[in-house]
């Protein structure tokens, strides 16, 4: 492994060093805040006396659809603070009020079909990391982090208060976010910033900075400046979050059945207000979401999203060479989950996680009890360890290593280290932006038999009218991320991707892309065993963000032995091309009711493919959503025909921002089950939650239903801040 790691080191320190730099600092919009001896008291009304003085910031910019326009609405925010807490007052005038478009009055909905205002901080203004805040006119909250540069990360969770209200002029809003809420530098009196109105009917994006559509306006290197903080205090830094939780459990097929009382919670202290040390204790995920049902056709693993508050904590400076869900050294589902997905207890664990200068430093260690697969194979209580550090250099890029030890899933052990170089430049000609990663790994691994090492790198050009990218990547045989994913080892990877967009913006057209996005693989030897290539792919937009995708897709697959596709179906050996035309439509999600509808057909190895998938989701007011989905995939082969079916429905009750009951129904044909997920939250104070949780299986066959499993959980939680 050491050969080819040097070789891969090699690789790495040439690529970063061959990049330039950015030649010119850039200008930026600034704002002067100031403080407040008397807070608003905040309800969205916006006539507290503090506000009256407060100057407004109104010198918005429309990016869609006519990129440079003047909006055609008027914002105004303004900012004030004390020592404990960011205010903000947002006004958005509307000729035409009664047309708002609030239909969604959960915490952390997406926003896809409402107004909002969303509003981020880049609180260190070191363009690597910040946060975003937004809310619609019905009062819905949501947050979230934004990493590697400008991606936005909304399963973040923190304490903040917004209050909303329609009225004649058009929607307020009124925001408090606890400085002890945030990670800063007390020595800087200035954080960057940007703010975004998104007027849902006319599909109008207005924004303070960033003001090119190739760009979100989380484009960290191109913030705003917010000058004028000081004296913000983040008191003792200790936060306790105790909880507890009474759980009921019977399955009705090995009839045990049961209560359990469990109680634990996180201690969080701020060494200083950039680092803060967490410690955890009978950590417990009863409330977190149940992930989307998937029927697995491929030899290679899925991939799942992390819901877990605890994991998600930070996890912007956990992030490693800009790498996606196809290989990454770290997975925090790896940790506290079983390879089939069952939850295992964690004992206890703790992270550190922050900035020191200009080092930023993520370090976690968990202690996960022992757990059995089956009567023969248990798995040992494990040490499980994470490090990360990267370090600022060149104008807007950072370097940094990642070490992991311990394998979850294994009584053996794992050792993963890496380094990673990440340039930005966001001030090339025309206000365009290149991103750029370079990555090396290596792992010791007893499941694998030994040592091995993988890199790559990529370049990107995330720019309108012309978007582009081309990424390599080579994974080693014996490489395995203990506390990682991996979907294949062994291969080389040459992926590439080209867009160019036109926007005529015309009365039924809003913007036509056409792009291709080869991807060949190849084994260690150069011999092409994948090959994924959408050649073209054409999306159409209308105005309202109706949107129609036409591509075709070209695939190739090398199977050297033969795999169960499904349980007695399976494919030989070969080496398997074929074509398959896919079409997409999706209605826009501003309107009351939104459909969507996929289609697939053509070859799959030995036979034939064809995919139905059909969405509708009912918008009636800001108190309800619903929705239901259905997929049928019809496969047909020399070794056997079958059809994948899965259906859910879901029904989302929002009584309050602060109260909301969501309940959810899976079900897919293959396993024959039904699942019931059913939530209730209610925030009964600013950073303190109830959940009632209830979980129901039952095996679907014949048009007859049979209980598997009950779960009813009950947990309470509060947060205390010193």
């Amino acid at each position: 492994m050491r050969c080819v790691f040097y070789k891969a080191l090699l690789f790495l320190t040439g690529l970063s060093l061959g990049v330039p730099s950015t030649l010119a600092e850039p200008v930026r919009p600034v704002f002067e805040i100031r403080a407040t001896a008397k807070p608003p008291v905040i309800d969205g009304k916006l006539d507290d006396s503090c506000w009256q003085d407060a100057p407004a910031l109104t010198n918005f910019t429309q990016v869609l659809p006519v990129e440079g326009a003047p909006p055609t609405e008027r914002t105004e925010v303004r900012f004030l603070y004390d020592r404990d807490c960011l205010y903000i007052a947002v006004r958005c005038f509307d000729s035409e009020p009664a047309k708002i478009i609030a239909k969604q009055m959960q915490h952390d909905s997406s926003f896809d079909s409402d107004d909002f205002v969303k509003i981020a901080f880049d609180t260190f203004f070191r363009q690597r990391d910040g946060y975003f805040f937004a809310v619609n006119p019905a009062g819905a909250r949501t947050e979230g982090l934004i990493e590697n540069f400008s991606e936005e990360n909304g399963l973040w969770d923190t304490i903040w208060q917004a209050r909303a209200r329609i009225d004649e002029q058009g929607w307020t809003a009124e925001i408090a976010i606890p400085f002890k809420s945030l990670s800063f530098d007390p020595q800087r009196d200035a954080w960057g910033c940007n703010i975004e109105r998104v007027m849902r009917r006319k599909q109008e994006t207005a924004r303070w900075t960033a003001l090119s559509r190739a760009k979100d306006m989380t484009s960290l290197a191109d913030f705003g400046e917010l000058r004028g903080l000081e004296g913000m205090k983040q008191g003792l830094g200790l936060e306790v979050k105790p909880y507890v939780s009474l759980k009921y459990h019977d399955d009705a097929t090995t009839h045990d059945s049961g209560w359990k009382f469990k109680t634990g919670g996180d201690i969080t202290y701020s060494i200083t207000p950039s680092l803060k040390a967490n410690a955890t204790f009978n950590t417990d995920f009863a409330e977190a979401d149940v992930d989307e049902r998937k029927v697995n056709l491929t030899r290679f693993p899925l991939f799942f999203p992390e819901k877990r508050d605890f994991f998600l904590q930070d996890s912007s400076l956990f992030r490693f060479g800009g790498l996606d869900e196809s290989v990454l050294p770290y997975y925090s589902r790896r940790i506290g989950l079983s390879e089939n997905g069952q939850p295992v207890n964690l004992i206890a664990g703790g992270r550190l996680t922050g900035r020191i200068g200009n080092t930023s430093v993520a370090l976690l260690d968990v202690q996960q009890d022992g757990y059995s697969i089956n009567p023969t194979n248990h798995i040992q209580s494990k040490n499980l360890f994470v490090g990360r550090v990267s370090m600022l250099v060149l104008d807007e890029s950072n370097a940094g290593m990642i070490f992991t030890h311990g394998d979850p899933l294994s009584n053996g052990d794992n050792t993963l280290a890496g380094l990673d170089f990440n340039y930005l430049n966001s001030h090339l000609t025309d206000d365009k932006t290149l991103v750029g990663h370079a990555w090396v790994m290596g792992t010791s691994s007893d499941c694998a038999g030994g040592e091995d090492a993988a890199f790559g790198g990529d370049l990107d050009f995330p720019n309108e009218p012309l978007e582009a990218e081309v990424i390599f990547r080579q994974i080693g045989k014996k490489f395995d991320p203990g506390l990682g994913f991996i979907e294949r080892e062994g291969i080389r990877e040459y992926i590439g991707s080209a867009t160019y967009t036109w926007r005529p913006n015309t009365a039924w057209l809003r913007s036509i892309s056409l792009g291709a996005e080869p991807h060949f693989t190849t084994d260690l030897d150069n011999r092409p065993v994948a090959e994924d290539h959408s050649v073209p792919v054409l999306t159409l937009s209308t105005p309202a963000e109706d949107k129609l995708t036409l591509e075709y897709n070209l695939t190739r697959d090398a199977v050297d032995e033969p795999f169960d596709i499904l349980p007695g179906i399976v494919i030989p050996p070969g080496n398997y091309r074929y074509g398959q035309f896919k079409s997409s439509f999706q209605s826009s999600p501003a309107r009351p009711i939104s459909v969507g509808f996929e289609f697939s057909t053509g070859d799959f190895y030995t036979g034939t493919e064809r995919d139905y998938k059909g969405t509708l989701d009912w918008r009636p007011s800001r108190y309800m959503t619903m929705g239901v989905s259905y997929e049928l995939d019809e496969i047909r082969l020399r070794e056997g025909d079958f059809n994948v079916r899965i259906a859910s429905a879901k029904l989302n009750l929002s009584f309050t921002p602060d109260l909301s009951w969501n309940t959810i129904v899976q079900y897919d044909n293959l396993s024959s089950e039904v699942g019931l997920n059913s939530r209730v939250r209610w925030t009964y104070r600013t950073g303190s939650d109830l959940f009632l949780v209830a979980n129901q299986g039952w095996n679907f066959d014949a048009w007859r239903f049979q209980r598997l499993t009950s779960e009813l959980v009950l947990k309470v939680g509060a947060t205390f801040r010193f």
